[in-house]
C-alpha cells in the first residue's frame, strides 16, 4: 500500500468515524432530552398551613409554599401567588360544578404573593428546595380553610404549577393549647 493509498483510506475512515459520531450525539440527545424529559422541569411543588395560635379574634397562620427542584437544570419561575377561602361553622356546606363537584369555600380572606413586590420572578437550582412563607390572620368563626398557590415558568408559554392545602381550624394544636 503506497502512500496515496493510505491516505485515501484513512480519509475514509475520518468521514465514517465523524458520521458515527454525529449518529451516537444524536442518540444521546434523544435519549437525554427527549425519551428522558430532562429538558422539562422536575420540580415537588407543596402547600401547607402551619397554624400558630389565636388572639384577638382571630388565627395566626403561616402560609407556606415549599419547591424542590429534583431535575438538573435551574427554572426561574413567577406570578407566585395564594388566595386563602374559608367557611364559617354556620355555612351551608355545598359543592360546585365550577370547581370539580368539590366543596364551596365561599369566603375570601386573602390574595397575595410569596414574592417580595421588588422580585419579578425567583429560582430554585438543580437538587436543591427552597421554602417561601407568608403570615395571614384568619377571622376565629372561620372552621376550615384551603390555600390555593400557584406559579408559572418563566418564559415557558405560561406553564406552571399548583398546590393546595385545606385545615380544619378546630382540630388544631393551638387550639387544644388555649383550652
Amino acid at each position: 500500500m503506497d502512500y496515496e493509498e493510505f491516505k485515501n483510506l484513512a480519509g475514509g475512515l475520518q468521514s465514517i468515524a465523524t458520521i458515527m459520531s454525529f449518529i451516537i450525539g444524536g442518540i444521546w440527545v434523544y435519549r437525554r432530552y427527549i425519551r428522558q424529559q430532562e429538558r422539562y422541569p422536575n420540580i415537588n411543588f407543596t402547600a401547607d398551613i402551619n397554624v400558630i395560635g389565636k388572639q384577638r379574634g382571630y388565627w395566626i397562620v403561616e402560609l407556606l409554599a415549599l419547591i424542590e427542584n429534583k431535575g438538573k437544570a435551574q427554572h426561574k419561575m413567577e406570578d407566585f401567588d395564594f388566595d386563602v377561602y374559608g367557611i364559617r361553622e354556620d355555612d351551608q356546606v355545598d359543592d360546585d360544578e365550577k370547581f370539580g363537584g368539590q366543596v364551596t369555600f365561599a369566603h375570601e380572606i386573602k390574595k397575595g404573593t410569596f414574592l417580595p413586590k421588588k422580585w419579578k420572578y425567583f429560582f430554585v437550582d438543580p437538587g436543591t428546595s427552597a421554602k417561601y412563607s407568608f403570615l395571614a390572620r384568619i377571622p376565629e368563626d372561620i372552621s376550615f380553610v384551603v390555600l390555593h398557590s400557584s406559579f408559572k415558568y418563566h418564559d415557558r408559554n405560561n406553564s406552571g404549577h399548583t398546590a393546595e392545602k385545606t385545615i380544619f381550624l378546630k382540630e388544631t394544636e393551638a387550639e387544644k393549647i388555649d383550652a
